[in-house]
């Protein structure tokens, strides 16, 4: 089986750091909305947020209807980077040892861990970051789906 799991603040969204977090200013995001939908397999969310949070945040953005489970803080009483989170989430997503896991995160810590449960990482973030612990890295959500997207179509493109 293949998850494709996301963080939620500055992975899904890409808002200044600067200014104060409000949900009025997410918006329907049609777009990651259509990436989303043309992902095969399951879409998870794996945030430090609340459940709360999580719910409120993907419904202003219009992208709820995407997420199979919604994993958050309030949800396993744990923090990524930490261990024992990534174990209750395996757990509770019924993620099996040889299921492939494509994670999109802003947090390279968070992605270190990943990396040790043999997850294929993606770093969002404008920065140029050099870490042996990160496959993939993209400035923005949108273009590291429409990677993903492309690989996908190309790949049953040349299997006929």
């Amino acid at each position: 089986m293949l998850y494709w799991i996301f963080d939620l603040d500055y992975t899904l969204y890409d808002l200044p750091t600067n200014i104060k977090f409000e949900y009025e200013l997410l918006n329907n995001d049609h777009q990651l909305n259509y990436l989303l939908q043309n992902l095969p397999s399951k879409k998870l969310l794996f945030t430090n947020g609340t459940f709360g949070h999580g719910i409120v945040s993907l419904k202003k953005m219009n992208i709820i209807n995407n997420f199979e489970k919604i994993i958050a803080r309030d949800t396993i009483n744990d923090l990524k980077p930490n261990y024992s989170s990534f174990k209750e989430f395996i757990r509770l997503t019924n993620i099996k040892e040889k299921d492939k896991c494509v994670f999109f995160e802003d947090n390279v810590d968070n992605l270190i861990q990943a990396k040790n449960f043999g997850w294929i990482t993606v770093l969002i973030t404008k920065d140029n970051v050099i870490n042996e612990h990160i496959d993939f890295q993209f400035p923005n959500i949108h273009v590291a789906l429409n990677y993903f997207l492309s690989k996908i179509n190309n790949n049953k493109r040349n299997k006929y």
